[in-house]
């Protein structure tokens, strides 16, 4: 009880303090707080209070501490990283004025940036061990390097955050359906699930039958559940995995899981209650990228997003005038990750290339996630260059119609009457569907609705992360299904 105690203070006086966080206490903390839970049950709601922005601060000591903070990654980033030294010298700016209240001197940093040159990020002073890229179906793979002190320390977070908010125990079996190519959420996952004492399956983005054959399988493993118990995947392939359930004919309780985390794509209202239908789970809708971590971002159940400002600072910016976004209005997160988490690749005012709109003055959240800060949930990008045209809005209308096909693919072009929203349907594509959709599409910014039956169709690509299939001599062959569980 005294070391826990310990290794409670120093955990919070680092992070007061804002120098580096020792790996190996964090791991004590875990450690403790899984043999609290297999001891005493779960955790009460005040438990949360020991993750990044689960306690409410005093608003004044917010302040001085993401000040200090963000003083600290601006000056080791000008020291020391190639791109922010040429760019502070060519603008003239001196890294020690930039404060709170001085930041927006500094110009953000644009994706392509980093695209294009990822070792001038790079701290001089780093240790990089990892390199880790996107999948980059929006574009080219964005390319991030990392020490191990920043994934001891993202792996500890991740393990305290499966214990405490998604419950994961280690009699539980997690199942990830991300592209292999993804090695630094799988290094993550499974080092933290390691901790937890939890199992782990790399499946890898294969084909939607496996899945489902795997999810239903009994594993007879010692100590853990029969089941696969949590599924990590994005939401294009959820979409395939639950259709495919749908149309062979799967029931919830042929699998065991309680927990569906998805991220890495906007996941709609529809779609969401859909796959909890389908496959029985509760479905997380999560946020992260490569380039912030470990800052990620959680939805709640009134439907914000709530991102830690513990392990970053976050603004909201007009994609156009680069000016901060009106309460209300839609924005694009810019986030820059702090020192204090982050050694290798430094970022400052990184833009993340994804729309969240702020909350109004008059919305203040009283969810249970309330003590960090909170958006809207994640809407994408903009379609077709339409400013009010995001691709959740798009989603939300084409998935609440069962007969368009999962996952689902959709086109924005500038026609002389406005814009044109143009969706894959099928053998679907009739007048009747047409109507509805035109009908659900009534309040967003379009001149029309084109439904047409294949991929090739679309007047624009709509790559989708379920599009990175792996093979597999697991495929059943033509005709023959999966095994079902029978239980």
């Amino acid at each position: 009880m005294f070391a826990t105690m310990i290794r409670q203070m120093r955990y919070g006086a680092a992070v007061l303090r804002g120098g580096r966080l020792d790996p190996v206490n964090l791991r004590g903390t875990v450690a403790d707080l899984r043999a609290t839970i297999e001891e005493f049950g779960d955790p009460g709601e005040e438990a949360s209070a020991m993750l990044p922005g689960g306690a409410e601060p005093d608003p004044e000591i917010h302040r001085v501490m993401a000040d200090r903070r963000l003083r600290r990654t601006v000056q080791d980033a000008a020291a020391h990283v190639p791109y922010y030294r040429r760019h502070f010298a060519e603008a003239g700016i001196d890294p020690r004025h930039i404060t709170l209240d001085s930041l927006a001197m500094l110009a953000p940093t644009p994706k392509s940036a980093l695209r294009a040159a990822p070792s001038a990020f790079v701290s001089e002073r780093s240790e990089p061990v990892l390199l880790a890229q996107t999948t980059g179906t929006t574009g080219t793979p964005t390319s991030v390097w990392f020490s191990r002190y920043e994934l001891e320390l993202a792996a500890a977070l991740s393990a305290m955050s499966l214990l405490m908010v998604s419950g994961c125990r280690s009699r539980h079996i997690v199942m990830s359906t991300i592209s292999s190519r993804a090695t630094l959420a799988k290094t993550v996952v499974q080092q933290a699930l390691a901790m937890i004492g939890a199992g782990f399956i790399a499946m890898g983005t294969v084909d939607p039958l496996i899945i489902l054959d795997r999810l239903a399988a009994p594993l007879h493993v010692p100590g853990k559940e029969p089941q696969v118990t949590h599924l990590i995947t994005t939401a294009s392939l959820l979409g395939r995995i639950v259709q495919a359930a749908e149309e062979d004919g799967w029931l919830p309780a042929d699998f065991g899981l309680r927990e569906i985390l998805v991220g890495g794509e906007v996941l709609s209202d529809p779609l969401r209650l859909r796959a909890e239908a389908a496959l029985g789970a509760r479905v997380i809708d999560a946020y992260s990228m490569t380039e912030t971590l470990p800052t990620a971002g959680l939805s709640c159940e009134a439907g914000h997003l709530h991102l830690s400002s513990e392990q970053a600072h976050v603004e909201i910016l007009d994609p156009l005038t680069g000016a901060p976004t009106l309460p209300g209005e839609v924005g694009g997160l810019v986030v820059t990750p702090y020192a204090q988490y982050r050694d290798t690749t430094l970022l400052l005012r990184y833009e993340t290339g994804d729309l969240v709109r702020r909350l109004p003055d008059a919305e203040t959240p009283a969810c249970s996630l309330s003590a960090m800060p909170a958006t809207s949930r994640i809407l994408g990008r903009q379609s077709g260059g339409v400013r009010d045209l995001t691709t959740r809005a798009v989603l939300d209308v084409l998935q609440a119609e069962r007969a368009i096909p999962l996952p689902t693919r959709f086109a924005v072009v500038e026609d002389p009457g406005g814009p044109l929203l143009y969706a894959v349907a099928g053998r679907a594509a009739t007048p009747a569907l047409l109507a509805r959709v035109e009908e659900r599409s009534r309040h967003l910014p379009l001149a029309g609705v084109v439904l047409v039956k294949d991929l090739d169709e679309l007047p624009l690509p709509c790559p989708a992360r379920a599009d990175l299939i792996e093979h597999s001599f697991e495929l059943p062959t033509e005709g023959r299904r999966p095994v079902r569980s029978g239980r």
